[in-house]
């Protein structure tokens, strides 16, 4: 048997590595992507299979937050094909060889021909030696964008590493070692910092997105208002904003406001500062479910339905229509206070629906934890937080 680790996706084998793994590579994968280790003997030779597995959009969304973006990588193969020169001709048309991958990766392993290099048709020897002059982690997102199915597992195998001469222990917690040493890189590998309007928030998106996101875990960290003893609310945020840039905090981070009135107006003067590329300045997005939503005050005793948006829609309101639904309807937004510099109110759930809704959030949360979760649990607010905070650097 050799002695290779190599990652594998859609079925093909790259990024092979003689009688040790590579460590950027190791460090995408979690211990929780262990698969069970099956012991093995051949010749009086004992070995172990040891593979760590997720998914590609797993995968691919943890490349995402440390910066790995689809545009990073199609300029990182761009470089590589100059320098390499592509084979039996310069390739000038790294799209065109995208194209190339997709193929590879869409076709049988086994019945692949590669007698061919050229950029209609690369061969799997040639992508190898391709991604020798590429940033390992470039060439596996390049890699992801190409594979056919997002669903799809894809795979660190260290098993060849188990046997005779490596003898690497399948107990050894590869992953996390790796990952333990990267955090050491803070400028490029630490975690994404996300900073919210104070502890509650922070703590209801971390337990959110351990549902919705869950690969996201040790990639993105909320900050822990708690800990640090600091004060919640819009003008905290816009003071944490100023005190990590000036302090050059080696972190990528987002700074995530609520999107209503006062979150808008409290970050107006921070969003027309000139900030770093590390630091991005967010709302929670706009949602269908409050374009149409119940609403009280300034001048009728009755709810009236109306797009919240930018208007109240604080954290409470992205728990989930389930979360929100009363026996008369959804909680409704009081008006309250107007802004004159933007020319509205603002709004927000009266506190009792508010801890309410942060209540049957935590039970919801649990629920899904214990493995029974109801079956009209929505989790499109929460997703589409996350989802933005991937994107954040796009």
């Amino acid at each position: 048997m050799g002695h290779h680790s190599y990652i594998e996706i859609a079925g093909h084998t790259f990024l092979y590595c003689r009688e040790s793994y590579l460590p950027s590579v190791a460090a995408l994968f979690t211990e929780e992507d262990r698969c069970p280790v099956v012991e093995h003997t051949d010749d009086g030779q004992p070995w172990s299979e040891f593979v760590y597995a997720t998914t590609v959009t797993a995968l691919k969304e943890r490349l995402q937050v440390q910066g790995f973006t689809q545009a990073r990588a199609r300029e990182s193969l761009a470089a590589a094909l100059a320098q390499y020169g592509g084979g039996t001709e310069p390739v000038t048309d790294p799209e065109a060889y995208e194209d190339g991958i997709r193929q590879v990766l869409a076709a049988d392993p086994i019945a692949l021909p590669n007698e061919k290099d050229d950029v209609s048709h690369p061969s799997e020897e040639f992508m190898e030696e391709l991604s020798r002059w590429m940033d390992s982690r470039a060439f596996v997102r390049l890699l992801l964008d190409c594979a056919p199915d997002p669903k799809g597992m894809t795979s660190l195998d260290l098993t060849q590493l188990t046997g005779c001469c490596v003898e690497l222990d399948p107990a050894r917690r590869i992953a996390e070692l790796s990952r333990n040493e990267q955090l050491a890189d803070l400028t490029q590998n630490a975690p994404l910092l996300v900073l919210t309007e104070g502890t509650t928030d922070a703590r209801l998106l971390s337990a959110g997105m351990d549902v919705t996101h869950p690969h996201l875990k040790g990639f993105v960290s909320f900050f822990d208002y708690a800990a640090g003893g600091a004060e919640g609310g819009v003008a905290q945020l816009a003071r944490n904003v100023a005190s990590f840039v000036a302090a050059g905090v080696a972190n990528r981070f987002v700074a995530l406001a609520d999107n209503d009135t006062e979150g808008h107006a409290g970050m107006q003067k921070t969003l027309e500062r000139r900030l770093p590329e590390r630091c991005k300045v967010l709302f929670y997005p706009s949602l269908p479910l409050l374009e149409s939503y119940p609403t009280l005050g300034p001048y009728a005793d009755e709810p009236v339905v109306t797009d919240v948006n930018g208007r109240a829609g604080s954290l409470e309101l992205y728990l989930g229509r389930d979360v929100l639904q009363m026996d008369n309807g959804l909680m409704p937004v009081q008006w309250k206070s107007w802004n004159a510099k933007l020319h509205r109110y603002h709004g927000a759930l009266r506190d009792d629906d508010k801890d309410k809704a942060q209540q049957r959030f935590l039970r919801k949360v649990k629920a899904h934890r214990a493995g029974s979760p109801a079956a009209n649990s929505d989790w499109s607010g929460i997703r589409a937080i996350i989802d933005q905070i991937v994107t954040a650097f796009d």
